[in-house]
């Protein structure tokens, strides 16, 4: 078994003074590297916000705008509007959140933290 590395490929015993505990590796993520990564989990979230409140948004617009949007009937007797106001926007929130919430993720993981290099097998 080899030893452990940190993210740059460096064998943790290599480094002097710094000894972490057996099945830890020691790695520390650099203020520019933090920074970045908020500055892309900043600009996603805005995305998603953006997305969030035309969609919101456009309910209210469809109702002033279409009136066959709030007039018209589906099936059972209910208009587009209520259908969607009761229970499409709520799937679409949780679309939207488990999105949110999946990319937030994975920009973590690819920006901070690094990766051991004897896993990419």
């Amino acid at each position: 078994m080899s030893p452990p590395r940190d993210r740059y490929g460096r064998s943790v015993q290599d480094r002097a003074g710094d000894h972490p505990p057996d099945g830890f590796t020691s790695e520390v993520d650099t203020p520019a590297e933090v920074h970045a990564a908020a500055q892309t989990q900043r600009r996603t979230a805005l995305g998603y916000a953006a997305v969030f409140l035309l969609v919101t948004g456009a309910v209210p617009v469809l109702t002033l705008v279409l009136p066959w949007w709030s007039e018209s009937r589906l099936a059972g007797g209910l208009s587009p509007n209520f259908v969607v106001a009761a229970g499409g926007l709520y799937i679409f929130f949780l679309v939207l959140a488990i999105a949110a919430a999946t990319l937030a993720s994975s920009i973590e993981d690819r920006m901070l933290g690094g990766t051991d290099p004897d896993d990419a097998a």
